[in-house]
């Protein structure tokens, strides 16, 4: 028997959008754009708005900085706990994201991490019990 995994199908998307802030509130992280959402689906758009995770489990949430920008190669990374890397390492600083994916619990974001003229390569793994909820201003 044959099972074909279909593709998670949102209406929204966040690539090529620019994280610019985040907002923790206890177990809630609601993520800022600079230019709000890509709506995938008719009628297609940007729409401002954010993005909710509901019940982020902080001990399983991360942030991986690289050394570099580029297609291969040997690198460095450091790995940070997400909630210390927004409170430590995101002041004045922005995310680009490329490359969304999600799964189990978990949504991955890659991208390039921007401080002044400082540009990285950046994942961002947030695990989540709760529900990730993309809220309109339509």
């Amino acid at each position: 028997m044959n099972t074909i995994r279909q593709n998670i199908l949102t209406p929204y998307s966040l690539h090529d959008m620019k994280l610019i802030s985040f907002e923790i509130q206890k177990d809630d992280l609601t993520l800022f754009s600079q230019s709000g959402m890509v709506r995938t689906l008719p009628p297609f758009g940007q729409p401002d708005g954010h993005i909710e995770f509901h019940q982020v489990d902080w001990d399983f949430s991360y942030v991986y900085i690289f050394d570099f920008c580029g297609n291969s190669g040997q690198f460095q990374a450091e790995k940070k706990f997400l909630k210390d890397f927004l409170k430590s390492d995101f002041q004045d600083a922005s995310v680009e994201i490329i490359d969304e994916t999600y799964g189990y619990n978990q949504s991955h974001f890659g991208g390039y991490f921007s401080k002044g003229c400082d540009v990285k390569e950046c994942m961002i793994q947030i695990y989540h019990h709760g529900d990730m909820v993309y809220v309109t201003e339509e």
